[in-house]
C-alpha cells in the first residue's frame, strides 16, 4: 500500500546547509569590509587631491595634508635654513646662510612636497607607506654668488697671510739677507663652486676652503748678499783707457759711496746687486766736463774771384764722455766682482770742417760790410783791437744761430794777451786790461745793421766815444760789451751759413768787418742819428796824482756833450715786405773835463 507525505530528510542535511549560511555571511563581511576600506581609500585619496600627502616633511617641518600655498607660508614660518659650516686651515665658521647668499623658494619647496606620491607608478600602498614611514624633501635654495663672494672674500682678510721676500740690508757696511717666507691665500672661486654643490643638502652645507700657498717672488738674497759684500770690500775705480798726458784721473769710488748707490733687481726669483744708474750718471756728469774737449771749426776766407772758401785754420775733433756707455761699463764690471771700469770717450766732430765747401754752406757773396777808425789809439788799446778782430775773422755762423760777441771773443786778461787801455767807467776815464774791445763790438754792430740781420742785444756806451764818430760816423752807432753780462748779439737769420772776415787796412786804421753769405733780396733803409736832448757838461774834476812831478797839471780826458741819439732800421724782404722795423735809442751822459797834477799844484777854485 502507497503512503503520500513530505519527503524524508537525510540524517547530514542540516547540517551542510549551515555551513554554507556560514561561508556566505563571511563573504558578505568580506565585501562589506572592501567596499569600507575601498570607499575611505576613495574618499582619502578624494581628500588628498589638494593637498600634501601626509607623512611628507620638509626637514624638520610636517606638510603632510597641507595645500601647497598653506606648505609655502608654514615653510617661510617654521623652516630655519641651518648656516652653512665653513672649514678653514686653522678654524671652522658658521655662516648664516642668508649672509652667504642662500635663500628659501617657499613656493618651488611647497610644489615639490606635493609631488611626492603623484607618479605614474605611485599608488595607495605608496601613500600608506608615506603615512606610515613620512618622507623627508629637501628644502629649495636659491644662491646670490655676488653675496657669498662678498662674504668669502671678507672672510680672506683673517685667512690670507702676504709672502715675505727674502731681502737685503745694509748695517753699515755690512749686507744682511733675511729669508723668505711663503704666504697663504683663500680660493674664493672654489670655495663658491663647493657652497653651490652643497645646496640640497638637508642636513646644512659644509664647505672645506680651498687656501693655496702663495710662493714669494724673491726666494733667495743670500747671492746679493754675498755680491754686495765683495762689491763693497774694496773701493771701485773709474778710468780712462788711454789716458793723455794731463788727463784727470782717475776717480776712486769709496765702499761708503758705493754703499749709497746699491740697489737691488730680481732676476728668476732671485735678488741681485747692482748699482744704481741715476747715482752713477750723477758721479759722471760731475766728471765730464773734466774730460770736454769742445771741437774746433775751421776758419775761412772767401775768394771773390773763385766763389770757393780758403781754409786759414783747420778744424780738429772734440771728444766728450760718453756717460751711457761708461754706466755700462761700470754696472758690467761690477757684476762680473771686478772693481775697476774703463770710461768710454766718444769723438765730437767740428760743426765746419776744413773741407766744407762755400756750396755746402751756401756761401756765395758778400751781404754786408761794417768799419771803423781808430786813428790815433794808444799802443795798448792798438793793440787789444788787432787781437780782439782776430778772434772772429773766418767764423761760420750757422743758419738760425745767435750770435754772441762774447763766446767768441773768450777770456779777457794779460794771460790771455791783453795790453792796458783806457776805458770808460764813471766819471773818468780808467785804464783795464782790454781796453779798445769795444771797438770790435762796434763794427761788428755796424755790419749786422747794415746787413739787416736781427739785433737782439746791444748797448750803448755811458759817454760817447770819439773813435767811434771819426770819418763822419755819427753817435749812436757804437756797442760796447762788458761779460758776462753786457753782450752784443744778432741772429743769423738766413737759411744759409754767415761767414765773417775781419780786416784791418793800415794806411788808414781802418776795422772792417765783412760778411758773407747767399743775398736772399733783402732791403735795408737807415735813418739817422737824429740828436735830441743835447746837456752840457758841469765843471772840470782836478784830482791829485802823487805819481806826477811836483806842480804840473795834465788833461786827463776832454769835456763833452751828453745827448740822445736815435736811429731806426726798416729791413725789407725781396718781395717789399716788411721784415724788421728797430729803433736804437743811445742816451749818452754828459763827460766833464778831468784834469790830473802833481803835489804842489793848486788847482782853480770853481
Amino acid at each position: 500500500m502507497t503512503t503520500f507525505g513530505s519527503p524524508r530528510r537525510r540524517p547530514d542535511e542540516g547540517d551542510e546547509a549551515a555551513g554554507n549560511l556560514e561561508w556566505l555571511a563571511l563573504l558578505l563581511t568580506a565585501l562589506l569590509a572592501f567596499l569600507g576600506a575601498f570607499g575611505l581609500t576613495m574618499a582619502y585619496e578624494a581628500w588628498c587631491a589638494d593637498r600634501i600627502y601626509p607623512g611628507v616633511w620638509v626637514g624638520d617641518v610636517p606638510v603632510g595634508g597641507l595645500r601647497p600655498e598653506e606648505a609655502a607660508r608654514h615653510l617661510q614660518e617654521r623652516l630655519a635654513i641651518p648656516p652653512v659650516h665653513l672649514v678653514g686651515p686653522d678654524r671652522a665658521w658658521d655662516a648664516p646662510a642668508a649672509d652667504v647668499g642662500l635663500q628659501l623658494l617657499a613656493d618651488a619647496t611647497a610644489r615639490a612636497a606635493f609631488r611626492v606620491g603623484r607618479g605614474p607608478e605611485d599608488g595607495p600602498l605608496t601613500h600608506l607607506l608615506l603615512l606610515l614611514g613620512g618622507y623627508s624633501v629637501a628644502p629649495i635654495l636659491s644662491f646670490d654668488e655676488s653675496a657669498a663672494r662678498l662674504y668669502l672674500q671678507a672672510l680672506a682678510k683673517g685667512i690670507d697671510v702676504p709672502p715675505e721676500d727674502a731681502t737685503l740690508t745694509l748695517q753699515g757696511l755690512t749686507p744682511v739677507s733675511t729669508p723668505a717666507r711663503p704666504g697663504r691665500a683663500l680660493d674664493v672661486e672654489g670655495a663658491l663652486l663647493a657652497l653651490r654643490q652643497s645646496l640640497q643638502d638637508p642636513r646644512g652645507a659644509r664647505v672645506e676652503l680651498v687656501v693655496r700657498e702663495v710662493p714669494p717672488q724673491i726666494t733667495d738674497a743670500e747671492a746679493a748678499r754675498a755680491h754686495a759684500e765683495a762689491l763693497l770690500s774694496a773701493p771701485f775705480i773709474l778710468l780712462l783707457p788711454n789716458p793723455r798726458q794731463g788727463d784727470p784721473g782717475p776717480w776712486p769710488l769709496a765702499p761708503e759711496e758705493l754703499a749709497r748707490m746699491l740697489t737691488t733687481t730680481v732676476q728668476g726669483g732671485y735678488l741681485a746687486v747692482t748699482l744704481d744708474r741715476e747715482a752713477l750718471r750723477g758721479v759722471l756728469e760731475d766728471i765730464a766736463p773734466s774730460l770736454a774737449i769742445e771741437p774746433v771749426d775751421a776758419r775761412f776766407h772767401f775768394d771773390p774771384r773763385t766763389g770757393q772758401l780758403v781754409p786759414i785754420s783747420p778744424s780738429s775733433p772734440g771728444r766728450a764722455l760718453d756717460v751711457e756707455a761708461s754706466i755700462e761699463n761700470i754696472l758690467a764690471a761690477a757684476a762680473a766682482g771686478q772693481h775697476t771700469a774703463p770710461l768710454t770717450l766718444r769723438t765730437v766732430p767740428p760743426r765746419y770742417p776744413d773741407t766744407a765747401t762755400a756750396e755746402e754752406l751756401g756761401i756765395r757773396e758778400q751781404v754786408a760790410e761794417g768799419d771803423s777808425y781808430f786813428i790815433g789809439s794808444p799802443s795798448g788799446r792798438d793793440h787789444n783791437i788787432r787781437l780782439a778782430a782776430s778772434k772772429f775773422d773766418g767764423l761760420v755762423i750757422a743758419p738760425g744761430e745767435t750770435f754772441s760777441f762774447n763766446r767768441y771773443l773768450g777770456e779777457v786778461s794779460a794771460e790771455a794777451g791783453y795790453d792796458e787801455a783806457y776805458v770808460t767807467m764813471g766819471e773818468q776815464l780808467a785804464i783795464e786790461v782790454g781796453g779798445g774791445i769795444c771797438q770790435v763790438s762796434t763794427t761788428a754792430f755796424r755790419a749786422a745793421l747794415r746787413g739787416g740781420y736781427p739785433i737782439v742785444e746791444r748797448w750803448a756806451h755811458y759817454h760817447r766815444v770819439g773813435y767811434y764818430e771819426l770819418r763822419g760816423h755819427g753817435p749812436g752807432l757804437d756797442a760796447t760789451v762788458y761779460a758776462p753780462l753786457v753782450d752784443f748779439k744778432f741772429v743769423n737769420d738766413r737759411p744759409t751759413a754767415l761767414l765773417i772776415e775781419t780786416e784791418i787796412e793800415e794806411a788808414n786804421h781802418r776795422l772792417i768787418f765783412r760778411f758773407y753769405s747767399t743775398d736772399d733780396g733783402r732791403r735795408v733803409e737807415i735813418k739817422g742819428p737824429v740828436i735830441t736832448d743835447e746837456t752840457e757838461p758841469g765843471p772840470p774834476i782836478y784830482q791829485l796824482d802823487e805819481k806826477l812831478p811836483p806842480g804840473t797839471v795834465v788833461e786827463w780826458q776832454t769835456a763833452q756833450k751828453g745827448l740822445t741819439a736815435t736811429v731806426e732800421r726798416w729791413v725789407y724782404d725781396a718781395a717789399g715786405n716788411l721784415l724788421y722795423h728797430n729803433v736804437f735809442v743811445s742816451k749818452y751822459a754828459p763827460r766833464r773835463a778831468a784834469y790830473h797834477y802833481g803835489p804842489g799844484y793848486q788847482p782853480p777854485e770853481e
